[in-house]
């Protein structure tokens, strides 16, 4: 859909788990995208990730998902 070019991209994940019934109840995410495209471009690849991926659109319907999406800082 966002045609979108990045050198690297991590994520990082927190889960919360419900013991009764069993299930995921929460989900804390970051990810960090090393690329050269503005920043408004990084907001709708967020957007996107969030209305269109395969893991929003499993894990969402019963679990909170929360976090950011960044660039990576380049480090001194």
């Amino acid at each position: 859909m966002l045609t979108f070019e990045l050198q690297s991209v991590e994520v990082r994940v927190h889960g919360v788990r419900q013991d009764v019934p069993p299930r995921m109840d929460r989900l804390d995410y970051e990810i960090q995208v090393d690329t050269d495209e503005p920043n408004r471009r990084l907001e709708l690849l967020h957007e996107n990730v969030k209305n269109y991926g395969t893991v929003f659109n499993t894990v969402a319907p019963g679990t909170q998902l929360t976090g950011p999406l960044s660039r990576v800082s380049v480090g001194l």
